[in-house]
């Protein structure tokens, strides 16, 4: 029997200004969003061997253009188990009816609760709320009000391929918005649907606005990075359905099947830095929670001793999952991870962040791959000798071993046997050794260096990745520095102890034409999962405080139905009739109508995991606006004086030396979605590209008074994009960052003229709107 999924599981849009002009989201790692046309039909290159790849961010007024979530059918049967996408006129069947397909249908329910929703402080809610938690708004009777709720809407592929979630609710729903009169914007829509000539789906975001309904001397005004009463933004999330129609032959009619279950779409804010991974992504953070929770790969983390034979335990059997996490479990130290598919695309993150910001010149000059420093893949890729003698047999360790106490305190990896340090067996051991040591573990999320590690090689270094975690502002639930998770730690460990495989030593790949320094798949997925995983990669994964497109909310188990789908609430998710009343009924409910269905009750101002999620309840957790929190989180000054604690108060005990011993580091958050600096493109010469080193945000100040500035002059930065005349092989400059990525299409910049008319067509500014 067949069964249909959409897939991706949860697609990510992307807020833009521009009303007419979208592209379709990347669907693999660091990948170019996709060209398409007005009606979403992806605009394929002349050889026509794959979709032309976006480069031009803004259309010809300056606006940035939105991105698109796309999802698509998949159909799992017995030729297909891992999936391929369903396609116009193909057979299916359901419901005990075979036929032809020939349209299908769509419903999608987006809404924005942060106004009505808790206050953000920092990981406070991670667990929950207490009954006296502060409300964002408090002083607002009618709650409902605050929730930015234009009803669902329905297209197909035939005859309604496009709806829009504005105030006019199609004219049969009573819609919920923010009054108008907003400063400095109002917000009149979230977005729109539509469907492409191939039946897929295209979710657009809002337009970006933020206002206040504040009215005064002084307002509008920003006083939080989190919490501003009286704000509201477009951003916004909710559920994704479909429903199959095909004309069966059986019967000579029409009839339905409904996809399995639904999907999610979140809207976050641009990724204006496409092409450079987040040091931890959403994928990354997700599959540990999968791994760790719900048995998603019990031969790679599973009970001890039962790796040779790995169980399956299905994620809907709770009492079958709960005795699996109540047994000893932990990661199979016979796993061998690929360097170059599994470790080398986690350590050549750091050194593209840069070309992101000056504050790592200095502290970044061992990640420099191309200079062949610490990070250098062709010494720390090499095998040990021994491994590659014995790569066809299986290493046998006794599992009766007891774990290392780090695995016992919930530390990512099994302590692995030691080899004894051969130079010649092993000659670059001792540098993957080194690198392990200086990543931060599970317990040391406050350490900024290690301390008791005198006569070591780490000792008084600083722990890695230097970035902030999702807690270095407040007292409670301190968490200052961001750390892997613990599947990364646990295959980087395999590699610091020699335990994995080089693709290019095997032959499996080409070293002559394998992207080294950008380690990222470039073909399409092929599966759904493989959709899930590449459209996850570009998004966020930490540090969430609150983060970028979603928070720590992403790490609950109970808020997810099975990996990398969320549970939904089915009363707000589903078409008026299901599949099954309509084939009986023989008299479907046509698109429109869909929208008119007796709602009792508004969009709910609490959560119910047991039942699911309903429209915007992801994203309301985040920052409002979310310009606030875009623009102050740069850099934070992150007190180091002692691990456990972030203020310290001199000045109530006039104690001088506690003051003069006071240490703080700023670090960075996340670079990757909110660039400090960058090479700007101001021309050329010789037919190569002139850069300047140049502030990103260009004067936007990292206060308040910036943040409003902010919500105006968003759409105003530049788009950093890889260097188009840069090949593979090229090798950066002895000194300073070079021009490997860039910024284009800033307004205000002097126009350019490129020796290449398409790159001109990428580069040349327009006018201010």
């Amino acid at each position: 029997m067949s069964i249909y999924k959409i897939h991706p599981g949860m697609g990510i849009a992307r807020l833009g200004n521009s009303e007419t002009e979208f592209y379709i989201a990347p669907e693999i790692p660091a990948g170019l969003p996709q060209a398409c046309d007005s009606a979403g039909n992806p605009i394929l290159s002349d050889d026509l061997t794959g979709p032309v790849l976006v480069k031009n961010f803004k259309d010809k007024n300056g606006r940035v253009k939105r991105q698109a979530a796309r999802f698509q059918v998949f159909v799992y049967d017995d030729d297909t188990p891992a999936g391929r996408p369903l396609k116009l006129g193909d057979p299916v069947e359901g419901g005990g009816n075979r036929g032809k397909l020939i349209d299908i249908q769509w419903r999608v329910y987006l809404a924005n609760k942060k106004a009505s929703w808790y206050e953000f402080n920092e990981r406070s809610g991670e667990h929950g709320y207490a009954a006296d938690y502060p409300r964002r708004n408090a002083s607002v009777q009618n709650r409902d009000r605050l929730i930015i709720d234009p009803g669902p809407r329905s297209v197909n592929s035939t005859n309604l391929r496009r709806a829009s979630f504005d105030r006019s609710g199609n004219g049969v729903y009573a819609t919920t918005f923010p009054p108008q009169g907003l400063q400095p914007h109002d917000i009149d829509t979230l977005g729109e649907i539509l469907t492409d000539d191939s039946g897929r789906l295209l979710v657009l975001g809002g337009l970006g606005h933020s206002g206040s309904e504040q009215s005064g001397p002084g307002e509008p005004h920003i006083s939080h990075y989190a919490n501003n009463d009286g704000w509201y933004d477009d951003v916004s999330d909710g559920p994704v359905m479909a429903r199959l129609v095909m004309y069966s032959d059986q019967v000579g009619a029409i009839r339905y099947i409904d996809v399995e279950y639904p999907a999610w779409v979140v809207v976050g804010y641009p990724r204006f830095v496409p092409q450079i991974l987040d040091m931890i992504t959403m994928d990354d953070v997700l599959y540990d929670l999968y791994l760790r929770e719900f048995a998603y790969d019990t031969s790679l983390y599973g009970q001890l001793g039962s790796f040779d034979c790995p169980e399956t335990i299905s994620i809907h059997d709770q009492t079958a999952l709960s005795q699996w996490q109540a047994s000893r479990l932990t990661w199979n130290k016979d796993y061998k991870p690929w360097f170059y598919r599994d470790i080398w695309p986690i350590l050549f993150r750091p050194n593209e962040f840069l070309y992101l910001s000056d504050i790592l010149a200095q502290s970044n000059f061992p990640h420099d791959q191309e200079q062949r420093g610490t990070f250098d893949p062709y010494k720390i890729g090499q095998t040990p000798g021994y491994t590659r003698k014995q790569m066809a047999k299986k290493v046998i360790i006794d599992d009766s071993t007891a774990i290392c106490r780090d695995a016992c305190l919930g530390e990512a990896y099994i302590a692995t046997q030691h080899k004894p340090e051969d130079k010649e067996d092993d000659p670059y051991g001792t540098m993957r050794r080194f690198l392990f040591d200086l990543l931060r573990r599970s317990g040391e999320d406050n350490e900024f260096k290690l301390e008791d590690k005198v006569g070591s090689r780490v000792h008084n270094l600083p722990l890695m990745p230097l970035l902030c975690g999702d807690n270095p502002l407040t007292n409670e639930v301190v968490t200052k520095f961001l750390r892997l998770t613990d599947y990364q730690l646990f295959i980087l460990k395999q590699w610091a102890e020699g335990n994995f495989i080089n693709e290019m030593e095997e032959g499996w790949i080409d070293p002559k034409t394998y992207p080294v320094f950008f380690p990222y798949p470039t073909t399409p997925p092929k599966t759904g999962r493989e959709l899930d995983r590449g459209v996850l990669s570009n998004a966020l994964g930490g540090a969430f405080c609150p983060g970028a497109e979603l928070n720590w909310i992403i790490r609950n188990p109970s808020i997810y139905w099975e990996p990398y789908r969320i549970k939904v609430d089915r009363s707000w998710s589903d078409f008026l009739q299901s599949a099954a009343q309509a084939n009986q009924n023989r008299q479907p409910t046509s698109v429109i109508e869909e929208l008119n269905f007796n709602i009792e009750n508004p969009l709910s101002q609490d959560n119910d995991f047991a039942v699911g999620l309903q429209p915007g309840d992801l994203t309301k957790y985040m920052a409002v606006p979310w310009q606030a929190d875009f623009n102050e989180c740069t850099t934070n000054p992150n007190n180091i004086t002692y691990a456990d604690w972030n203020n310290l108060y001199p000045g109530s005990e006039n104690d001088q030396r506690l003051k003069r011993e006071e240490k703080v580091w700023n670090t960075l958050w996340w670079p990757a979605h909110r660039p400090l600096q960058s090479n700007e493109l101001i021309g050329f010469s010789n037919g190569e590209p002139v850069t300047t080193w140049t502030t990103w945000s260009r004067g936007i100040q990292q206060t308040h008074a910036g943040d409003l500035k902010m919500v105006s002059e968003w759409w105003k930065l530049g788009f950093i994009i890889r260097n188009p005349y840069l090949t593979d092989s090229d090798t950066t400059p002895s000194t300073g960052p070079d021009n490997r990525y860039y910024s284009i299409e800033r307004w205000g910049s002097e126009h350019l003229v490129a020796p290449n008319p398409q790159i001109s067509s990428i580069i040349n500014p327009s006018k201010e709107p």
